[in-house]
């Protein structure tokens, strides 16, 4: 009898920017993964609520973007060893690190950001500040598109993500993104 997988990809996606998961759960979700012949593990680790990864060249984004820059962070190491420890169970890790696309949608807090609220914090006047009767209001909106600076974080930032994470692909999210400071 020979046994294979249906479908090439097979695979689970965890959030762990909402809802932190400590690494110990991950990795013995990797267990579960390889057991059930699961082998890409889809890691939502960024978005609105929290940034947990910590970046090497961008430090302060965990340090003021994480839920708790202590212990609800996935250092260097503790991402490392998770790639590896999904490497030898044959399983690929794609990172998702969200970022602004199109919504139609309009005023919702969380929306109104592109999924990158907790950018902001550990990287000032990367976001969009929003206006309300020709006066900044106190909330943001996505990563401002208009200035320079946003391009060059980016291309330093998705540069470490690319040399961190050795997978041909990579998430961008690329949804729900508000006119709303436009």
């Amino acid at each position: 009898m020979v046994d294979y997988p249906r479908f090439a990809f097979r695979g689970l996606l965890l959030d762990t920017s909402r809802h932190f998961i400590p690494v110990h759960t991950l990795l013995t979700n990797l267990d579960a993964m390889e057991r059930n012949k699961m082998n890409v593990f889809h890691w939502h680790i960024v978005d609105d609520t929290s940034f947990p990864y910590v970046s090497i060249k961008f430090p302060k984004l965990s340090e003021k973007g994480a839920f708790d820059n202590k212990y609800h962070i996935y250092s260097p190491a503790d991402v490392q060893n998770i790639i590896n420890y999904a490497a030898d169970r044959g399983i690929r890790v794609i990172p998702e690190f969200d970022t602004p696309g199109i919504s139609k949608k309009k005023t919702v807090q969380l929306v109104v950001s592109g999924h990158t609220l907790s950018w902001g914090p550990g990287q000032p006047g990367l976001l969009t500040e929003c206006y309300q009767g020709g006066k900044p209001d106190g909330s943001h909106g996505p990563i401002n598109p208009i200035l320079p600076s946003s391009y060059s974080f980016l291309q330093d930032f998705l540069s470490e993500i690319t040399s961190v994470f050795k997978d041909s692909y990579f998430h961008v999210g690329g949804d729900e993104v508000s006119f709303y400071c436009w």
